[in-house]
Parts: C-alpha cells; sequence; structure tokens
C-alpha cells in the first residue's frame, strides 16, 4: 500500500475544508480507482465525482493512467467566472 496525498481546490476544499486529503491505495492504481477511493472514503466527493479531474505530475490523466508513488496529484472541479 503507498499513501497518496491529493491537492484540494475549488468547491473540494471548501467542502472538506483541508487542502489536501490522503488515501491509501495500492500502488499502481489508476487515476478512475483512486477517484472512486475518494469518494467512497470522503463522501462529499460523491455528487462532483462526474466532473472532477485528476491531475498526476501538473497534467490532466485520463482515467486509466496509472499512478505511481511519489507523482504529484491534484483533484480539480470545473470553476466558472468571468
Amino acid at each position: 500500500m503507498v499513501s497518496f496525498q491529493v491537492q484540494l481546490y475549488s468547491v473540494l476544499r471548501s467542502k472538506l475544508a483541508e487542502a489536501s486529503v490522503n488515501l491509501e491505495a495500492l500502488d499502481g492504481v489508476t487515476t478512475g480507482e483512486l477517484l472512486d477511493a475518494l469518494c467512497d472514503h470522503y463522501p462529499v466527493m460523491a455528487p462532483y465525482r462526474n466532473i472532477m479531474r485528476l491531475a498526476v505530475n501538473q497534467e490532466y490523466a485520463l482515467e486509466s493512467r496509472i499512478i505511481r508513488a511519489g507523482d504529484e496529484l491534484a483533484l480539480i472541479t470545473p470553476v466558472s467566472g468571468g
């Protein structure tokens, strides 16, 4: 098991009142599996599951991308404004 630190932005940062969260998962987990695990562990995230994106090492990642120990992770939801 590897501990992944995930940076939070936008509404998720506000909802959880945290700048980041930690989650343990197997090394080699996909971004989609990690997103599902985050929603299971932090139910307040579940309503945003279909619109949040995970950035891996400062690049948006497909849900099939494999995450490894040491990757920089950021969870981002759409923002609006003008």
